[in-house]
C-alpha cells in the first residue's frame, strides 16, 4: 500500500477525488481537500478551481487502511463535506482507531479558566453519578438487554453518530427499538421498542457515553450529523458544548435551525 503511505505523510494539501466504478461504494462521496498539520489530518470542501487531485478513492475500508497506516493521530472533519463525506471519513476513522473532530468555530466564552474548572469538576461529578446509577440501575439493566434479545433477536444496543463537545464525534449508545429483517436493522419499531421509547428507557446504555466523558447527565441533546450539515457557521459555536443525556429544556437553538419543539427525553 505504497500510495497510502504518500498520502497521508506529504505536508501538501491534496485533494481527494472518486471515479465512476467506487461511486456507489461510497454513497456519491464529494471530492475533498486534505490538508496536514504535524500530525494532524483536516478534511475540507473543495472550492473552485482547486485542480490537483489524488489516486482516486477505492472505497471506506481502502481509506480506513490508509488511516491506519499512517502517523495521523486526529482527523478534523469540516461538516461543509456534506452528510456522507461526514459519515464515510468517521466510520473510517473508527474502523482505523483514529479520533475525529468536527471543525468548529472558536468561542472565546468557553475559554475561562473558571468555566474550565467548572466543567472539569461538573465532569467528575457526573462520571461518578454516572458510576453509581449504573451499578443500582444493573439489574434493570440487564432484564432489558434479555427482553430484547428475546422479542427481537439480534444486536441488543443501536450506535450512532453524533457531535459532541468541542465537535468531537462518538457513538451515542441506545438500547434497539428497531425490528430486525435479513440480518439488518429496519426503520420499523417493535412493540416492545415503543414501550421502552414511550418510558424513555431506551436511553438508559447513554450512562455508559456519561461516564466515558462524552456526554453529561443533564445539557443540549447532542446533534446528528444531519443537523450539523445543515446549521450556519455562527449556530455551529453550539458544538463546543458538552450534550446531556438528559434536557430539561428544548433549547432555541434546535428550534430556530429547524423549526419544531419536542419535549424532554433521554
Amino acid at each position: 500500500m505504497t500510495t497510502s503511505r504518500i498520502i497521508l505523510t506529504t505536508s501538501k494539501i491534496s485533494i481527494l477525488d472518486i471515479d465512476d466504478e467506487a461511486e456507489s461504494a461510497v454513497s456519491s462521496l464529494p471530492p475533498c481537500k486534505l490538508k496536514w498539520r504535524q500530525k494532524q489530518l483536516w478534511v475540507l470542501p473543495v472550492q473552485k478551481n482547486e485542480q490537483h487531485y489524488l489516486p482516486p478513492l477505492q472505497s471506506q475500508s481502502w481509506l480506513s487502511n490508509c488511516l491506519q497506516r499512517s502517523s495521523v493521530g486526529l482527523v478534523c472533519i469540516d461538516p461543509n463535506v456534506g452528510e456522507t463525506g461526514l459519515r464515510v471519513w468517521t466510520n473510517a476513522c473508527e474502523q482505523a482507531k483514529k479520533k475525529a473532530v468536527l471543525r468548529v468555530p472558536f468561542n472565546s466564552e468557553l475559554s475561562s479558566r473558571e468555566k474550565l474548572f467548572r466543567s472539569r469538576l461538573k465532569r467528575m461529578m457526573d462520571s461518578s453519578l454516572a458510576a453509581l446509577l449504573l451499578l443500582i440501575l444493573s439489574p434493570v439493566l440487564l432484564g432489558l438487554m434479555l427482553l430484547i434479545a428475546i422479542v427481537s433477536p439480534g444486536p441488543v444496543f443501536s450506535r450512532q453518530w453524533r457531535a459532541g463537545e468541542r465537535g468531537k464525534l462518538f457513538q451515542v449508545i441506545k438500547f434497539r427499538t428497531e425490528g430486525i429483517h435479513k440480518g439488518k436493522v429496519t426503520s420499523k419499531m417493535t412493540h416492545f421498542g415503543k414501550w421502552l421509547r414511550q418510558y424513555c428507557l431506551d436511553g438508559l446504555p447513554q450512562l455508559v457515553n456519561v461516564l466515558r466523558g462524552e456526554m453529561s447527565l443533564v445539557g443540549p441533546r447532542p446533534w446528528k450529523l444531519d443537523e450539523v450539515i445543515r446549521m450556519t457557521q455562527e449556530e455551529r459555536r453550539q458544538l463546543r458544548l458538552l450534550p446531556g443525556m438528559i434536557r430539561l429544556h428544548q433549547e432555541d437553538m434546535r428550534s430556530h435551525v429547524f423549526g419544531s419543539q419536542s419535549t424532554p427525553v433521554l
